[in-house]
C-alpha cells in the first residue's frame, strides 16, 4: 500500500544545543482537512498536532518550519491564499522543492583520450554560462582538458564566468583546480560555494551535509566557508 503520510523535515530548535527534543513536520494524504502535522518528541514523550496549511505557517510556528527545513511551505501557503482555494495534501507535495543532486566523487580522468572537439565545446558552454551543456562536457574532462581549462580561468573574470568554471570542475580535485575553487569560496553563488568547500577538503560528503530538505541550505554553506577561511 502506498504512504499515506510523508515526513517532510526534522531538526533541533537552535537554543536545544544538545539536541534533546526532535521536531518534525509531517505531511498527511489522507488528512485533507489538516493535512500539515508538527510535533515534538524527547526521549519517550511526544507532542503533535494537525493543521491546515495556513495554519501550520502562522508566524508563531516559523522556527519550528526553519529547524526542520520546511520554509518552503510558506511559499505554497502564499500559493494558495492567492489562488482562493484550498490545495490538496498531493497539490502541497507536488510544489516541494526538488532534492539537489550531490557533486559526483571524483573520478579518474588520466586514461581518458582528449576528444579534439572538446575544448571548443567546453569554452563555449563556459562563454554561454550554458550550465545544462556544462553537465554533460563533464563526462569529457581528462587530465590534459582539466589542466588546460584551468590555466584560462582568471580572478578577473565576471562571477558568471567563474561560476561556470566552477561547474565544469565540481568533481575535480587536482591541484591546479584549487586557485579557482579557493576564490569560489566568496562567489556570490551558493552552489559555487558548496562545490568549493567539497573541493578544498577534498570530502564530497560535506554536500550532502549542507542540505535541508533536499536544498542548500544558506547558513550552513557560509558556516563551512567561514571554516575554511579560518585556516
Amino acid at each position: 500500500m502506498p504512504a499515506t503520510t510523508i515526513a517532510l523535515g526534522f531538526g533541533h530548535l537552535p537554543q536545544d544545543h544538545a539536541k534533546h527534543t526532535v521536531l518534525d513536520v509531517h505531511l498527511h494524504l489522507d488528512h485533507p482537512a489538516t493535512p500539515i502535522s508538527l510535533g515534538e518528541r524527547s526521549g519517550s514523550q511526544s507532542t503533535g498536532a494537525g493543521f491546515t496549511l495556513q495554519q501550520a505557517t502562522e508566524y508563531r510556528l516559523e522556527e519550528h518550519l526553519r529547524a526542520c527545513g520546511c520554509e518552503w511551505l510558506r511559499q505554497v501557503a502564499v500559493e494558495e491564499r492567492l489562488s482562493g482555494r484550498i490545495f490538496s495534501p498531493q497539490e502541497i507535495l507536488q510544489r516541494q522543492p526538488k532534492v539537489m543532486t550531490p557533486p559526483p566523487t571524483p573520478k579518474a580522468t588520466a586514461q581518458r583520450p582528449t576528444d579534439p572537439a572538446a575544448l571548443p565545446k567546453i569554452r563555449a558552454a563556459i562563454a554561454a554560462q550554458d550550465f545544462e551543456e556544462i553537465e554533460g562536457l563533464r563526462d569529457v574532462l581528462n587530465d590534459e582538458i582539466v589542466r588546460q581549462i584551468a590555466s584560462e580561468w582568471r580572478a578577473e573574470l565576471p562571477w558568471e564566468v567563474k561560476d561556470a568554471h566552477a561547474a565544469l570542475l565540481l568533481d575535480q580535485t587536482a591541484e591546479c583546480v584549487r586557485p579557482l575553487f579557493q576564490d569560489a569560496l566568496s562567489s556570490p553563488t551558493l552552489e559555487s560555494r558548496a562545490y568549493a568547500v567539497c573541493v578544498l577538503t577534498k570530502d564530497f560528503g560535506r554536500f550532502e551535509a549542507m542540505l535541508v530538505s533536499g536544498g542548500l541550505d544558506e547558513a550552513r554553506v557560509n558556516a563551512q566557508v567561514a571554516a575554511l577561511n579560518s585556516r
